[in-house]
């Protein structure tokens, strides 16, 4: 569920509640949060470690793998399906890319240094293609993760395009653990691309989560689930519609002036107008901020789609004008004077390719070097990062410091 409401944010707080209480088991308490939000990574985390505990690897491996998708960029899920999938050269590949992750996380250093990782299996000199195969999407996410804020090569994101339909679910898993509050601010470019990939990807089944990121003010982010949103819409016009259809119902002001801004630049078909029109149905349950904004913004959509004299505007100002503020109506007076010029533009769109979305690097906040993601540094005395069991000055520290 990418950015839960505030109805689950209480409800997980609920259960939290019953959990310290005694009235609900953790076990149960998860099972209970994982029914609201199926995409819940501390639920699946919890439920999948107990399923290990319990001994059921079957069910555990179920888990590891909805624990992947649910946050892709953490170590959790890669180490615990080395632990328990039943296919050995499978097993030694996520325990080996879980290494890698963990070895991007400060927080985890203390299970390196404490010795408590199980060794992973041992890493079998040829590969099977199989295991590459199944293995692939999740190592080119991983590529994209260690670039954070740099800039990428075309290979990476042709590669990624190559795996689409199997990246894809990993991509959403990005936006999850963003909406989460489960990444770091360096991560924003994994997100930027992870965006702009399923965009490229096109599948509809995506606009969903691209819809939650285009109201987002943050203009790199927002900016990229918009060229997403669209680079689909305008592909796929029809499916677009029906789901911007679907995704109006119940949604708050801020993401109906969303949806009305993506209805405006996507291709015209019939049934646009209407959908547009149907942005109003819940007009009574908003306050006189967010009525400005659904009701503002459906206008300028209707100006951008058809003219500030068209039907839609027409019907759009007879309905709702007079809900509008005196600050609503000054602000598209001064609204008026740009839309058609952006009208204009409307028919031959100058849209930037997904290379050039996703190649370039990310300005850093507030710091003028250039961001590299660095991995934590072992002490000497530590075991090594290899889950072999031996000291790090007796394993990788020379390969390591002598490449």
């Amino acid at each position: 569920m990418i950015f839960p409401p505030e109805s689950v944010h209480e409800f997980r707080r609920e259960l939290v509640g019953k959990m310290k209480s005694g009235a609900l088991s953790n076990a149960e308490a998860f099972r209970q949060a994982l029914a609201v939000d199926p995409h819940d990574p501390a639920a699946t985390r919890f439920l999948a470690l107990a399923a290990e505990k319990d001994g059921d690897p079957i069910l555990a491996a179920q888990l590891g793998h909805r624990l992947v998708e649910a946050n892709p960029v953490s170590h959790e899920g890669y180490l615990l399906l080395g632990r328990v999938h039943s296919v050995p050269p499978l097993a030694a590949a996520y325990a080996a890319l879980g290494k890698k992750k963990l070895h991007f996380d400060p927080e985890a250093q203390a299970e390196l240094a404490a010795g408590d990782l199980a060794e992973p299996p041992p890493t079998p000199d040829d590969e099977p293609a199989a295991v590459t195969h199944e293995l692939e999407p999740h190592r080119l996410l991983h590529e994209l993760f260690v670039a954070g804020l740099e800039a990428v090569d075309a290979s990476l994101i042709d590669r990624v395009l190559a795996r689409g339909a199997d990246c894809a679910p990993l991509l959403l898993g990005v936006l999850n653990a963003y909406g989460e509050d489960l990444l770091h601010e360096t991560d924003d470019g994994l997100v930027v691309r992870a965006l702009a990939l399923l965009g490229e990807i096109g599948d509809p089944a995506a606009l969903p989560a691209l819809a939650r990121f285009v109201p987002l003010e943050d203009d790199t982010i927002g900016g990229a689930a918009r060229w997403a949103f669209l680079r689909i819409a305008r592909r796929l016009p029809v499916e677009t519609l029906d789901i911007i259809r679907r995704l109006s119902i119940g949604a708050g002001a801020l993401d109906l002036a969303a949806l009305a801004q993506q209805l405006c630049l996507m291709p015209d078909l019939p049934g646009r107008s209407e959908v547009l029109l149907s942005l109003a149905d819940n007009l009574s349950e908003f306050d006189k901020d967010e009525r400005d904004l659904v009701i503002v913004s459906m206008l300028t959509s209707a100006h951008v789609m058809h003219g500030a004299l068209s039907e839609p505007a027409a019907t759009i100002e007879t309905h709702y004008g007079a809900l509008l503020s005196n600050e609503a109506r000054k602000e598209l007076k001064s609204l008026r004077g740009e839309i058609e010029e952006a009208r204009q533009e409307i028919p031959q769109p100058e849209e930037p390719s997904i290379y050039e979305v996703c190649m370039d690097g990310f300005d850093v906040v507030d710091d003028d070097e250039p961001f590299q993601r660095a991995e934590p540094k072992l002490g000497r005395n530590e075991p090594c990062w290899c889950g072999s069991g031996k000291k790090y000055k007796k394993c990788h520290l020379d390969a390591d410091e002598n490449p």
